[in-house]
């Protein structure tokens, strides 16, 4: 994995991801688990293989106050989680 990337694609509008455990899967060189916090609200994206995430969603202030589910790519299970996210936030205000 290109770290310049992986830090590029971080900071995605109002939200920045940050690795919380790396190297654990594959050669070393992975991202394995990353979360964002926005408004009280989390996002973790935890990697189970090379083609494989687990994203889930935690502390939300409307139903579903907690939801899982797995992805492909990282870039779509960032795009859920961003989006439960925001759409709690609107409902909330």
């Amino acid at each position: 994995m290109n770290i310049k990337a992986y830090l590029k694609g971080c900071q995605r509008g109002q939200f920045n991801w940050s690795c919380i455990e790396s190297g654990t899967y594959g050669d070393g060189n992975t991202i394995d688990k990353e979360e964002t916090l926005l408004e009280g609200r989390i996002a973790l994206i935890t990697r189970r293989s090379s083609n494989c995430f687990e994203a889930e969603i935690d502390n939300l202030k409307n139903d579903p106050y907690y939801d899982e589910r797995e992805f492909t790519s990282r870039l779509n299970a960032r795009k859920w989680c961003e989006k439960m996210i925001r759409n709690d936030i609107k409902i909330s205000e």
